[in-house]
C-alpha cells in the first residue's frame, strides 16, 4: 500500500506544467519505472482519442508488463481517463496487490496490459529448452 501511495504522490508531483497540453508526469519508482507525458490536442485528434498519456520511459514493472515508449495510455481498469488527475485517482483507488489494467494504443492497435505497481508483472510461461548434452 505504501508503494501505491508513493506512486500516486510522485505522479501528482510531476503535474505542475503550465501548458495543459504538454504536462509531464514522472514516476521515479524503481518498481514501476514509468514516465508519462500528456499529448497535445492535435496529436490526440490524429489518434482519434479525446485524451491520452504518452509513455516516455518504461522500465522495471512497466517494461516487464510490455509498455514501450510511444505507447498511449487512455484508460485504467476499464475507465477512460481525461486528465493526469484521473489517472492518479484510478491508480490510487486500486486495491493493494491487484494489477492495474491499462488501456493502451500502440500504432493502430488497442489492448489492455496488466501492471503491478508494487512489483514485477506476471511473466508469461516460457517453453522449456533442451539442455540434454549428447556425447
Amino acid at each position: 500500500m505504501a508503494r501505491l501511495a508513493a506512486f500516486f504522490f510522485l505522479l501528482l508531483a510531476g503535474c505542475g506544467a503550465s501548458d495543459p497540453g504538454a504536462g509531464l508526469a514522472t514516476v521515479e519508482s524503481a518498481t514501476v519505472g514509468l514516465a508519462l507525458r500528456e499529448l497535445p490536442r492535435p496529436i490526440l485528434r490524429s489518434l482519434g482519442l479525446p485524451y491520452g498519456l504518452a509513455v516516455v520511459k518504461a522500465e522495471a514493472a512497466a517494461a516487464h508488463a510490455g509498455l514501450r515508449p510511444g505507447d498511449v495510455i487512455y484508460g485504467v481498469n476499464q475507465s477512460r481517463i481525461g486528465s493526469i488527475a484521473d489517472f492518479a485517482r484510478l491508480v490510487a483507488e486500486q486495491p493493494p496487490g491487484a494489477p492495474l489494467a491499462l488501456l493502451v494504443r500502440r500504432g493502430g492497435t488497442d489492448f489492455y496490459l496488466a501492471l503491478e505497481p508494487g512489483g514485477m508483472a506476471r511473466s508469461p510461461r516460457r517453453r522449456p529448452t533442451d539442455t540434454l548434452l549428447r556425447t
